[in-house]
């Protein structure tokens, strides 16, 4: 986070030059009220016993559903629905959407045991299915890449929980072809044709989006050691630079040195986080819980650097406790919090 904060200043204080005009530190402020507040929501959930999200699990399903509601009655960005707005503040709720996917699902694989999650029906379908109404009001936003990463996320914590490789394999071919029936059909909206296409044309041409060689162009420009912070000069062109491209902004100021460093604060973050998972044998929902965690940070890293590598579409995810975004920041602190509790509840 505090690489992440000295980065964010550095490719957002430019946005001071343009209309409305915030104040150069406008998006550091931000970013450092939403670490402020994750931290408080960290501490909570380190002292609140991890046992109870489990009773809680049909609370928090209720909660989540009406709050991915209220987003469509919330004042739209550029057609998309998205945001609540409380006041001052807004937070996106397909954030928080994604911690109660992993605790829904921790408490399905404990409920279920293992012999129910080796079959289809209770390994694969039952969950996808209760948790539908989930993906279609995240699709409905609309919002194609985050409801992706919300099934393939629930399809590998199943996976490791238990669920046979052949039945997840198969919804993900199932999944693959709905995506390309919806994108011959013109179902999909422009700019998520416009993503997939750009995509298809850098795989097959070589030529990239405007986006994606922005980004290329940024990370080959900070070479080995980069240009120090505030040296980069493609944040001044390079869109969403310090949010879903904050990965190039970061390699062109910081380099190939700085990008190493970073992916290594990650592995050892996600490395504790499996290593906690390792040692509890005897609680499911704890270990499911944890593990889930850890593939749902290594999965958006994966992402959020092959979007700005060139080699993933544009999706719009973030890089965690880097990317601008409060409501990332602190939902990733707030899961992050139930880790630690189960951590220092096992003797262990």
């Amino acid at each position: 986070m505090a690489l992440g904060l000295i980065i964010l200043y550095s490719a957002s204080y430019i946005a001071a030059y343009r209309y409305p005009f915030p104040p150069p530190d406008y998006y550091f402020k931000r970013q450092l009220s939403a670490i402020f507040l994750g931290t408080l929501l960290m501490v909570f959930t380190s002292f609140f016993n991890y046992k109870k999200h489990e009773s809680y699990t049909g609370v928090y399903y209720v909660i989540t559903i009406m709050a991915l509601i209220s987003v469509f009655f919330s004042h739209g960005v550029m057609g998309s629905h998205r945001w609540i707005s409380i006041g001052p503040f807004s937070f996106q709720s397909s954030e928080f959407a994604k911690i109660f996917l992993l605790i829904y699902l921790s408490s399905y694989v404990y409920r279920e045991g293992e012999e129910r999650i080796r079959t289809f029906s209770g390994g694969v379908l039952e969950p996808l299915v209760k948790l539908s109404p989930i993906y279609v009001l995240v699709f409905l936003e609309p919002d194609l890449s985050t409801t992706v990463f919300l099934i393939t996320l629930t399809l590998l914590v199943l996976y490791i929980a238990g669920a046979r490789l052949y039945h997840v394999l198969a919804v993900f071919a199932f999944g693959g072809f709905s995506v390309w029936l919806a994108y011959i059909t013109g179902f999909l909206h422009t700019y998520q044709k416009e993503r997939i296409s750009s995509f298809l044309s850098l795989l097959t041409t070589g030529q990239s989006n405007y986006q994606t060689s922005m980004a290329l162009s940024a990370i080959s420009h900070g070479g080995m050691v980069g240009t120090g912070p505030g040296g980069g000069i493609y944040k001044f062109y390079m869109p969403v630079q310090f949010s879903d491209f904050i990965f190039a902004t970061f390699g062109e100021e910081f380099g190939l040195l700085g990008i190493s460093i970073l992916l290594l604060l990650y592995y050892l973050l996600v490395r504790e986080i499996i290593h906690i998972a390792l040692k509890i044998e005897d609680d499911e929902f704890a270990r499911t819980y944890i593990t889930g965690f850890g593939l749902l940070i290594a999965f958006q890293i994966l992402l959020n650097a092959g979007v700005s590598l060139g080699i993933l579409p544009v999706t719009g995810v973030t890089l965690p406790f880097v990317s601008y975004g409060g409501s990332s920041i602190v939902s990733l602190m707030g899961g992050l919090g139930v880790i630690l509790n189960i951590a220092y509840s096992k003797k262990d």
